[in-house]
């Protein structure tokens, strides 16, 4: 994996050194999950469960993104994403649109500097 990347990973958050120990030191198996995640619909799933207020499904996608992020390092992307999830588990939409925006910001962003080393 490129340095460029690593810097890059870092400056948005990415917890690369917790990550890289779950992937046993593994740096381009851990490149590999990286292009997996740009591949996982979860995302896009949580944003349309969002829109049509679908708490349930909602609450799957977001549960899901918080497990990948957690294995990935994202703790850049967990902060918004947990909260969504217990807003979610509680039965309640309250606030979980504002979070979402900014949970989408750094995930477009994160998935740009993916791109760019894929």
């Amino acid at each position: 994996m490129s340095e460029n990347l690593k810097t890059e990973l870092l400056s948005q958050g990415v917890d690369y050194a917790t990550a890289l120990e779950r992937f046993m030191g593994k740096e381009e198996l851990y490149k590999r999950f990286l292009v997996k995640f740009l591949a996982d619909d979860n995302f896009n799933q949580l944003e349309a469960n969002i829109g049509c207020r679908n708490i349930e499904e909602a609450f799957k996608c977001a549960h899901t993104i918080k497990g990948l992020c957690g294995n990935l390092g994202f703790d850049n992307l967990l902060e918004e994403d947990a909260q969504i999830v217990e807003i979610l588990r509680s039965g309640s939409m309250d606030g979980v649109e504002e979070l979402f925006e900014t949970l989408s910001t750094k995930y477009h962003k994160l998935c740009e500097t993916i791109k760019k080393y894929e």
